[in-house]
């Protein structure tokens, strides 16, 4: 057994190059007074939509926002059905209480954590209008088996794609395949700001421009809004470190993946389940999750060793005191996901570690696996 290192989970430092640029380019916002849109954050939405190969994007002031916006762009029928994956982040289903829809949460798979087909076909009624799918942890959902279901019911389909900035299904960028894709640049994501900030694209004109203007206090023009919109804009600041930042997720998404490759590689003989994808799922691992039985010791185990790592998620949201009394008529299914939380564990995965510091997690893991 090596030396015990100090293994950070998440490491938000920026290298001296990227320091100095950051520095350099906000001084000449400030100096030029320039703090809420205008050029930087028209830049960032065109170098967004070209990364992601999407026709356009919105920057907003964040994650949830974005899902909010994109609910309400979409006219659904106040107290329809909107389904949303039971093992994720909270945002998706607070989108939809808080948009006066009713929340019905479908199950996942233990092999990716993305939303259970299965599950969502049971769960749909006359009563559905729209599906919430989450690539949670860079994982991109089975969009051709999901477009099928939407297709064939009608239903409007947001992608959440807020851990999956270039991620991939059958070759395809997510936040493309539904009508609306949302995503979130908090700073410890793939994409992160130094704040709160998000966007939302699509290729549908007419919806982009709804968008546009609820986001925006429903304006057209100064002093000429036709719709009772809302404040949530990205600012100059945080558009402009995305903006630079935008430049290396390409390269930051490859040695991610290529992390989880080492992982992958050292543990399949353990008792230990990884990651299982399928070839047309193009992961960018903004985690890396692991099902463990003995979870807390491991845990443990791991913090001795001086490994950081994290519980995501350790409650289903039907378990939550913020949706128990709001899940339609108990419509809800929980067995992998009360799986997933009891058993998850995400081991540190990203540009802030080398090749060796994986295999020195992979190490400690198999020293407590014999």
């Amino acid at each position: 057994m090596p030396e015990t290192r100090d293994i950070p989970f998440i490491d938000l430092s920026l290298n001296k190059s990227d320091s100095r640029k950051t520095i350099e380019n906000l001084s000449k916002l400030i100096k030029d007074k320039s703090f809420i849109g205008g050029e930087e954050v028209k830049i960032f939405q065109e170098n967004f939509s070209k990364f992601n190969k999407s026709k356009y994007c919105l920057a907003v002031a964040n994650g949830t926002d974005a899902l909010e916006i994109a609910l309400e762009s979409l006219d659904l029928p106040k107290n329809s059905e909107v389904i949303v994956p039971n093992f994720t982040f909270l945002s998706p289903a607070e989108a939809v209480i808080r948009g006066g829809y009713k929340l019905v949460l479908a199950d996942i798979n233990l092999n990716d954590f993305t939303i259970s087909v299965e599950s969502l076909e049971k769960l749909i009624s006359k009563k559905t209008s729209a599906l919430i799918v989450v690539h949670l942890f860079g994982n991109p959902c089975n969009m051709l088996e999901i477009k099928k279901i939407t297709d064939k019911h009608n239903i409007k389909l947001i992608e959440d794609c807020s851990q999956a900035h270039g991620a991939k299904f059958k070759e395809k960028k997510v936040g493309n395949f539904g009508d609306i894709g949302t995503f979130s640049f908090y700073p410890t994501k793939n994409l992160g700001a130094f704040g709160d900030s998000g966007a939302l694209v699509t290729n549908k004109k007419n919806l982009f421009n709804i968008a546009k203007k609820i986001a925006n206090h429903g304006r057209v023009d100064t002093y000429d809004h036709i719709l009772p919109g809302r404040n949530s804009r990205l600012d100059t600041f945080q558009a402009s470190v995305l903006n630079l930042k935008l430049k290396n997720l390409r390269m930051s998404n490859a040695m991610r993946i290529k992390q989880a490759a080492s992982y992958k590689k050292s543990m399949h003989l353990l008792d230990i389940k990884t990651v299982n994808l399928s070839s047309d799922q193009f992961s960018v691992f903004h985690q890396f999750p692991i099902l463990s039985n003995e979870r807390e010791l491991l845990m443990k185990f791991l913090n001795k060793k001086g490994v950081n790592c994290g519980i995501y998620y350790p409650k289903p949201l039907s378990k939550m005191r913020a949706f128990r009394d709001q899940v339609f008529l108990n419509k809800f299914h929980s067995r992998n996901s009360e799986i997933a939380c009891k058993k998850i564990l995400s081991l540190p995965i990203g540009p802030h570690l080398d090749i060796k510091d994986i295999e020195y997690v992979a190490d400690v893991i198999q020293s407590f696996s014999t």
